[in-house]
């Protein structure tokens, strides 16, 4: 029930033939600007609603001539976009708008804000229960939908009400995963795409966040996400358990201008690691500063 490949050929930043093996838990995708994260994660989102769920092409009518996207079986139940810029305080504007038109790019929004309206299931499972209080402890509350106002709060614990438009951007955040996990969307058999989900978040949420991710991968979902952040991808690494797979993947650009993918299960054993060529350039410049030498990278 998890995407196990995908196949792309001369689409969009994937010039000639690109192809990725994933694994059933957690897949991270690093890489530099430019090298097609974001747009192999709205592909396959888009390429799978299509082909689980027998909607239309999304506003793009060839993309599945150039994507072919291998399931292990037809039990995907549902599948989630977690885009990197916070939509939801606009809810009351960006979806009519959106609803009148038809671009692939406003249908992955539209998705986001319809779940994120969704309500919360009337008997909370265990993971949903210890979900929901970790991220109440972070934001200090919960996250609703106003439907008579077409506005999002975050109802504090002691009833004051934040729109959020006032809201601070990593609450948005933790508070739209709230949302998707109090309603019952990311069960089993869920897949769930982020992008840079890192975005605003202080790193001391970090390690939060990664176990609401391993505990989602924990029950079933798989989950694929882009990052940039050098905390986020080693979090995965030394907090997973040998119960949740987890496999990274690191896209780069060759001389001709492919993509290519290189893929380990291992963080540390993961060749041309952008993130980790950065952390060790910062630490050499701590150190060549504490001692008084001129770092040249």
């Amino acid at each position: 029930m998890a995407i196990s490949q995908v196949r792309i050929n001369d689409y969009l930043a994937f010039k000639g033939e690109f192809q990725a093996s994933f694994c059933p838990g957690v897949n991270v995708l690093i890489g530099g600007n430019g090298t097609g994260k974001t747009t192999l994660l709205k592909e396959m989102y888009k390429n799978i609603k299509t082909k689980i769920h027998g909607l239309p092409d999304m506003g793009l009518t060839s993309f599945r001539e150039y994507i072919d996207v291998v399931i292990d079986n037809n039990a995907i139940t549902h599948t989630v976009y977690f885009p990197e810029k916070d939509i939801l305080e606009h809810a009351r504007g960006l979806l009519p708008f959106i609803e009148q038109k038809s671009t692939g790019f406003s249908q992955i929004y539209k998705d986001v804000l319809v779940n994120a309206q969704d309500i919360p299931t009337n008997n909370q499972t265990e993971t949903q229960k210890k979900i929901g209080e970790k991220i109440v402890d972070i934001i200090g509350g919960v996250v609703q939908w106003e439907q008579s106002e077409g506005t999002f709060y975050t109802v504090r614990t002691d009833g004051l009400r934040i729109p959020f438009a006032h809201e601070a951007s990593g609450f948005k955040k933790l508070g739209y995963l709230g949302l998707l996990v109090a309603s019952g969307q990311l069960a089993n058999g869920t897949i769930l795409f982020l992008d840079e989900s890192e975005n605003s978040l202080n790193p001391n949420q970090i390690p939060v966040f990664v176990d609401i991710l391993l505990e989602l991968a924990r029950n079933g979902v798989q989950i694929f996400i882009t990052t940039h952040g050098y905390f986020m991808a080693r979090y995965f690494d030394v907090r997973k358990d040998k119960d949740i797979p987890v496999m990274y993947h690191n896209l780069s650009k060759t001389e001709d201008g492919r993509v290519t993918c290189e893929c380990s299960p291992e963080y540390v054993k993961l060749p041309d690691n952008l993130l980790e060529k950065a952390s060790e350039d910062m630490f050499e410049a701590v150190v060549s500063n504490a001692m008084g030498i001129q770092y040249d990278d």
